[in-house]
């Protein structure tokens, strides 16, 4: 029973879509409890003393534009650097084997770069649809909107890192570095075990023996 929830576990590991909606899902929550925090007057833009606010201070249609502009980034960025990825891992796996795009997929890293990515989107969806203009009830989350900056700052510093990564990854030493700690992985799992070796029995010692005739030895 342990081990078929360890393969399950593992099973799910290798998932490339887990990771990502996992960061997708805590994104939309914390979206949700920025402007619940707000709506609350719990924190957030403080209309009677506004020099002792930080963060976004603009006004609906600025943090419209804000948000829609943070969206259609993340979600273009997402699209395109993932598309040359592939192209760039399937050529060099041409010359390196298929192993490449094993790796690119198992690895958490790369997976938590797409969840931030769409996790972006997705937060700034979740706070573009509760800001209100004049002609309804105005409401702007301004803490929202300050997590929406943060977040696209966020996703800049992820995109210089994974063009680094991906370029380091796709290195003939480093994929023969992965293959010598698989290798030492799936021997030290099999070796795991104390080998069941008896240790060898002792020989008798010898006894006189009584010849029955005369002659030579």
């Amino acid at each position: 029973m342990r081990a078929r929830v360890r393969a399950w576990i593992e099973f799910l590991g290798d998932q490339f879509w887990l990771r990502p909606a996992l960061v997708v899902l805590a994104c939309i929550g914390l979206a949700q409890a920025a402007v619940w925090l707000e709506t609350a007057h719990i924190a957030g833009y403080d209309p009677s003393s506004p020099d002792a606010n930080w963060g976004w201070a603009g006004g609906a249609e600025g943090a419209r534009a804000l948000l829609s502009a943070v969206a259609s980034s993340t979600i273009g960025v997402a699209g395109t650097t993932f598309s040359i990825t592939i192209a760039a891992l399937t050529l060099a796996s041409n010359q390196m084997g298929p192993r490449l795009l094993r790796n690119f997929v198992r690895d958490a890293r790369n997976q938590l770069v797409l969840g931030i990515f769409l996790g972006t989107f997705a937060y700034a969806l979740m706070v573009l649809r509760t800001v209100r203009t004049v002609e309804e009830e105005t409401f702007v989350p301004h803490l929202a909107v300050s997590g929406a900056v943060l977040l696209a700052l966020v996703s800049l510093g992820t995109l210089v890192w994974f063009v680094h990564h991906v370029a380091t990854s796709i290195n003939v030493e480093t994929v023969v570095d992965a293959v010598h700690r698989d290798l030492c992985a799936a021997v030290e799992a099999r070796t795991r075990d104390e080998a069941d070796v008896q240790p060898p029995t002792e020989a008798p010692r010898g006894g006189p023996v009584a010849p029955a005739d005369g002659g030579y030895l």
